[in-house]
């Protein structure tokens, strides 16, 4: 005699076999997303790291240095050697912390740098505000985009002695600067992400 199944089993069976494969899909979605994130932020910790900061008092005021570790991806290097043109921005923040009020904010400005590589001339050039300088290749360029020298970062009265300031550093990639194309790739890749951690230190004026 023919084994049959009735139309509850049947109904039953199917709605299993839809919920696992529900499962099986979110399971690899979420899979997937922790895998680009990984992705992201290892190109960012691999990228770029702070390896020096302090901030220096001189007769004018305060002067800001720093150095960081900066390696671009093998995506950037292509790009940028292709005529591409990189926008770094360097962020640097100064407060005063205030225990039963708001933070008081000192300093907050952001230097932008720009990369770029001149095919006429076989030259990579840093800009830097208004100012530029050319380099022979892209090691020798990539180590003064990361060089921090004597940036004017406040005046002298603008820090009080025997206060405690908190300071916070960054340098990263404008992705919002790149070609359309690659803001659009830079969305499912970590290829063209790369900014160094937010770097916080204390400064006690003496």
């Amino acid at each position: 005699m023919p084994c049959t199944m009735d139309s509850s089993t049947q109904s039953w069976s199917a709605r299993t076999s839809a919920a696992r494969k529900a499962w099986v899909f979110f399971i690899a979605l979420i899979a997937s997303f922790v895998l680009f994130v990984g992705v992201v932020q290892n190109a960012s910790a691999d990228g770029i790291n702070i390896r020096s900061v302090d901030v220096e008092m001189v007769d004018e005021g305060y002067l800001l240095n720093a150095d960081f570790d900066l390696e671009l991806t093998p995506k950037l290097q292509d790009a940028v050697s292709h005529g591409v043109a990189l926008d770094f921005v360097l962020a640097f923040d100064l407060w005063r912390p205030r225990a039963w009020w708001f933070d008081e904010t000192i300093i907050h400005f952001q230097e932008h740098r720009r990369l770029s590589y001149v095919p006429v001339t076989r030259m990579y050039r840093l800009n830097i505000g208004s100012a530029y300088e050319t380099f022979p290749n892209l090691k020798e360029a990539l180590k003064a985009l990361a060089h921090v020298h004597a940036v004017p970062a406040a005046e002298k009265q603008a820090l009080m002695k025997g206060q405690r300031y908190e300071d916070s550093i960054s340098l990263g990639l404008d992705t919002s600067l790149l070609p359309k194309p690659l803001q659009i790739e830079g969305l499912s890749t970590g290829e063209w992400q790369l900014s160094s951690p937010i770097h916080r230190f204390t400064v006690n004026p003496n």
